[in-house]
């Protein structure tokens, strides 16, 4: 059918990212007003900070609670109402490095100098590449088109643990020293793809690119029919 929405092949699971910044009136709780705007809040340097690339993440679950109600005279018929939405906890694994900003904030919550919640997003990105720069072979912002995204408000760190030692485990990815961090959010979501950070900028760039792309393609139509006009 010429309606059916287009098939499109699903990404890798490898490539993501990770930013979390400090929520508003954070001692406060409550979702309400915590994140209007995804993408302000994620440009916005004076609040962010990003927490970089981890091994692996789970728990971006949101179950809907629906609970029944047998109504009297219809025995033939449950009847079933939602009852509240509940979200699993987060759990991130990265790395250990000299970065404790995981740390820090669990201990400041722990001590109650700043019981500071963090709101964030997690971003999965495809694993093309969409331009290659000459002489870099690393990656830059931007390198990677934005496919998908979720945002958790209001998070409190629930568990900080450190990595198993072992002195005889010494080879292989399986001896890199990583950190686990649980996450309780208020608010688990599945961004729009126009809420996505980049997307929007990326998609006008883009956009650019096929009209200059459409003209010079038109451009060389015409030049073409003259130059055949004027063979004949």
């Amino acid at each position: 059918m010429k309606d059916d929405f287009p098939l499109f092949q699903p990404v890798l699971r490898v490539n993501f990212m990770v930013t979390m910044w400090d929520t508003p009136d954070s001692n406060g709780g409550g979702v309400g007003g915590v994140l209007s705007s995804v993408g302000s809040a994620v440009l916005s340097a004076a609040t962010q900070f990003v927490a970089g690339g981890f091994k692996s993440i789970d728990g971006l679950e949101a179950v809907n609670t629906v609970s029944p109600y047998g109504q009297g005279g219809q025995n033939d018929t449950e009847l079933r109402f939602f009852d509240r939405a509940t979200y699993s906890k987060i759990v991130m694994k990265r790395g250990v490095t000299f970065n404790t900003d995981l740390w820090d904030w669990h201990q400041q919550v722990i001590t109650g100098k700043r019981k500071t919640r963090k709101s964030g997003t997690i971003i999965l990105m495809d694993t093309r590449k969409l331009f290659e720069i000459p002489g870099v072979g690393g990656t830059v912002p931007g390198m990677f088109f934005p496919v998908a995204g979720w945002t958790f408000h209001n998070a409190l760190p629930a568990k900080l643990s450190g990595p198993p030692l072992d002195a005889a485990d010494g080879r292989g990815p399986g001896a890199v020293a990583i950190e686990t961090i649980e996450l309780h959010a208020e608010k688990i979501e599945r961004l729009s793809l126009s809420l996505i950070p980049g997307v929007a900028d990326l998609n006008s760039v883009l956009s650019g690119l096929v009209g200059l792309a459409g003209g010079a393609a038109l451009a060389g139509g015409a030049a073409g029919a003259a130059a055949l006009a004027g063979g004949l």
